[in-house]
C-alpha cells in the first residue's frame, strides 16, 4: 500500500509545482509597471524593491498555494481516470478512498504551508512593512525637494526651500499644511531645518525638525507662534502616539464594542484577521474537489476539468466578495463571514465525493460545442 501511497504523492507534486510556477509569473508580470516605476521614477535601489516585494508576497501566495492544489488534485485524478488506473485499482480490490490518504497529506502541506503565509501577510500589514514604506518616502522627500521651488509632497504639504547644503539639512524654510477634515491649514516659516526620519518602532515616520520660526494656524481663530524648535510630522504619528502594529483580534473586538455603531472599517478588519486563520482550510477542500472534478471531467472533454475547477475557484472568491459586502452593511458578523466560503465549497466536496464513492455515474456538461463551433469558422 506503501507504493500506491507515494505513487498518487509524487504524481500531485508536478502539476502542483507547474500552477504555483505559472501563477507566480503572472503576478509577477502584472506588478512589473510597480516595480520598474520603484525602479526608475522613484529612485530605488534594486534591493529595497526586491526586500518591499519579498514583504508584500506572502499576501499573493496565501491565495496561490489552495489553487495550486486544486489544480494538481484534478489534473492527477484526470490523469488517472483517463489511463484506466482508477479502473484497475477497483479490478484489484482497491477502493478509491484508499487514494485519500496520500491526498490527504499533501493537501495538509498546502494548508501548512498557505497558513504559514496567511501568518506572514499579517505581520506585513503591521509594522515592517510600515517602516519599509516610511524609508520609501523617506529617500522619496528628500530626492523630491528641489532649492527654489515649490515642491508638492503627498497632495498635503506644500514645502519651498532656498538652500539644502545636504539632503537632510535645510534653510530658509517655507511649508504650507494643507486643511483637512477638523484641521485648519497651516503655515510655518523657519530660518533653518531638518530632515528626520523616525526609526522607533513605536512612532516610525518622517518629521522636519524646524529651527527659529513662525507659525501661523487658520481657523475660527487665528493662531500666531513664534518658535526656537518646532517638529512636524510628515508621515507616521506625532510624537507620544503609538503607530502600533496591526491590532489582534481581541484589541479589534474592544475597539468594536467601544465604538457605537461598530465602524465598518474595524468590522472588516477583523474580517479580515479571522480570514487569516480561516482561508488556508481551503487547500483541504479544494484537494478533495480535485478527485470529482477529475473523474467526471473524463466524460465531459479535456478541457472540462480545469473550467470545474476555475469555476469552483470564482464561486468561492465571489462568496469572499459578497461577505465583505454584508460585514461592510452590519448583516453578518465577520467570523460567520469568513466561515461561509469553506462552508459553502465543504458541502459541495461532500455531495461529489458521495457520488463518487457510490459510484454514481454523473456526466457534467460537455464543451466539446466549444470547440466545434471555433472549428466551423472560416
Amino acid at each position: 500500500m506503501k507504493i500506491i501511497d507515494r505513487y498518487v504523492f509524487l504524481e500531485l507534486l508536478p502539476p502542483f509545482l507547474i500552477g504555483l510556477f505559472v501563477l507566480i509569473v503572472l503576478i509577477l508580470t502584472q506588478q512589473t509597471l510597480m516595480i520598474m516605476n520603484l525602479l526608475v521614477n522613484k529612485g530605488l535601489s534594486v534591493q529595497t524593491v526586491f526586500r518591499l516585494v519579498l514583504m508584500i508576497f506572502p499576501q499573493f501566495l496565501t491565495m496561490i498555494i489552495p489553487v495550486s492544489v486544486l489544480a494538481a488534485s484534478t489534473a492527477t485524478f484526470h490523469r488517472l481516470a483517463s489511463d484506466g488506473e482508477i479502473t484497475a485499482l477497483k479490478a484489484s480490490g482497491i477502493a478509491i478512498s484508499r487514494l485519500l490518504l496520500p491526498l490527504f497529506f499533501f493537501a495538509l502541506i498546502g494548508f501548512l504551508g498557505s497558513f504559514y503565509m496567511s501568518i506572514k501577510a499579517g505581520e506585513t500589514q503591521g509594522m515592517s512593512l510600515q517602516e519599509l514604506i516610511t524609508t520609501v518616502l523617506q529617500k522619496k522627500l528628500s530626492l523630491g525637494i528641489k532649492p527654489q521651488v515649490f515642491n508638492n509632497f503627498m497632495d498635503r504639504f506644500v514645502i519651498y526651500v532656498d538652500k539644502m547644503p545636504t539632503f537632510s539639512k535645510m534653510q530658509g524654510i517655507f511649508i504650507y499644511q494643507k486643511a483637512r477634515a477638523g484641521e485648519p491649514s497651516t503655515i510655518i516659516m523657519a530660518r533653518q531645518g531638518s530632515l528626520m526620519n523616525e526609526r522607533n518602532p513605536d512612532r516610525p515616520g518622517i518629521r522636519l525638525q524646524l529651527r527659529s520660526g513662525t507659525l501661523v494656524r487658520e481657523g475660527a481663530i487665528q493662531q500666531f507662534v513664534q518658535f526656537s524648535s518646532y517638529d512636524l510630522t510628515i508621515l507616521g504619528k506625532p510624537p507620544g502616539q503609538s503607530a502600533g502594529g496591526t491590532p489582534s483580534i481581541r484589541e479589534l473586538k474592544r475597539m468594536i464594542r467601544e465604538s457605537s455603531p461598530p465602524k465598518i472599517a474595524l468590522l472588516r478588519k477583523l474580517e479580515d484577521r479571522y480570514k487569516n486563520y480561516t482561508y488556508p482550510f481551503s487547500c483541504l477542500i479544494f484537494a478533495f474537489l480535485g478527485i470529482p472534478f477529475g473523474i467526471y471531467a473524463k466524460r465531459s472533454g479535456k478541457l472540462s476539468g480545469f473550467v470545474f475547477a476555475t469555476s469552483s475557484v470564482i464561486f468561492f472568491y465571489i462568496l469572499n466578495t459578497i461577505d465583505d459586502l454584508m460585514v461592510a452593511r452590519r448583516l453578518m458578523s465577520p467570523f460567520f463571514a469568513s466561515l461561509v466560503p469553506d462552508l459553502a465549497l465543504g458541502g459541495l466536496m461532500v455531495f461529489l465525493l458521495i457520488l463518487v464513492f457510490r459510484e454514481v455515474s454523473l456526466s457534467l456538461p460537455s464543451l466539446s460545442w466549444l470547440f466545434r463551433g471555433f472549428a466551423s469558422r472560416p
